[in-house]
């Protein structure tokens, strides 16, 4: 199958738009993140300078919060990036000459709903940046739970 110029100008843009949703996505993730540690962080900085441990409960839930809202960016960026990677197959096949694959699901930006599974893949080994940090808070929030308690 061949493409005229105007389905390749189609397959293009397709493929620069999921490659600009893929970062906005990105984007939205470290500024979710970045708030999500200035709250907990201050929320750290009161709980110790009021020998509150209650504060910390609270740092924590909002630890666990943030990092959820992150994952489920996360899952949105990947099926953009997922879909992406189908459409730039298809523009490989353009450019090698051979028949082209156009995706399945068409060029178009409706993604899959993520699920539970999609929600396990961001916690495997392979992707320890994403959940690592949150939980090296986590077990500090803990300490710091501790140490707020026994002050007290």
């Amino acid at each position: 199958m061949t493409l005229s110029s105007d389905q390749l100008q189609v397959l293009t843009k397709a493929y620069e738009t999921c490659q600009d949703l893929a970062k906005s996505n990105a984007e939205a993730c470290w500024s979710v993140r970045s708030w999500g540690l200035g709250i907990w962080a201050a929320l750290v900085a009161y709980a110790f300078d009021k020998d509150t441990p209650a504060i910390m409960v609270v740092a924590g839930i909002v630890l666990v919060f943030i990092f959820f809202m992150e994952l489920a960016i996360r899952q949105v960026q990947y099926a953009f990036i997922r879909r992406a990677l189908e459409i730039e197959d298809s523009l490989n096949d353009v450019l090698v000459g051979g028949s082209v694959r156009l995706p399945a699901s068409g060029v178009s930006t409706n993604i899959e709903t993520p699920t539970l599974g999609d929600l396990g893949r961001l916690l495997s080994v392979k992707r320890w940046l994403v959940w690592f940090p949150y939980l090296m808070l986590a077990f500090s929030t803990y300490i710091a739970f501790r140490v707020t308690s026994s002050i007290t």
